[in-house]
């Protein structure tokens, strides 16, 4: 299996970041990582310690986005994006005409897995556009 760049031409150090990251990195790559850092004389514990390190940090990361999962807005902050909606849905189907890049501020929700924020701004868009029906319904009346 080719890897581009070549295992062997690595730095010590990105070596270390391959052998740790299971995620990241093929078995593969990691068993040719380990292989080239025992030709430079790394020692085992150290690659061992780095592994260690690695899973704790992965340990940590994978706490931080449960707990990012479960939090949700305070009342005060759906208040907000309530009333922010219309500018922000207005901005997004207008502002590329304008040249505009408006962002919803979904996808940064859902890269940092804040999925219960996530379903309550949708939810709030959606209760917006509602009222607005409504509104607009009960004006042609």
């Amino acid at each position: 299996m080719d890897f581009h760049p070549p295992i062997a031409t690595r730095s010590t150090e990105e070596l270390l970041k391959m052998s740790s990251d299971a995620d990241s990195w093929q078995p593969e790559a990691r068993a040719l990582a380990r292989m080239e850092l025992d030709k430079r004389g790394v020692p085992v514990e150290e690659v061992e310690g780095r592994e260690q390190e690695f899973k704790g940090a992965s340990l940590v990361h994978h706490e931080l986005r449960e707990q990012h999962a479960r939090e949700s807005y305070s009342a005060r902050e759906m208040l907000w994006v309530f009333l922010k909606a219309p500018l922000l849905l207005l901005g997004k189907v207008f502002g590329r005409k304008l040249g505009l890049d408006v962002k919803l501020g979904l996808s940064e929700l859902d890269r940092r897995n804040y999925r219960r924020k996530y379903r309550q701004r949708m939810a709030l868009f959606v209760l917006w556009l509602v009222v607005l029906i409504g509104l607009i319904a009960i004006n042609v009346r």
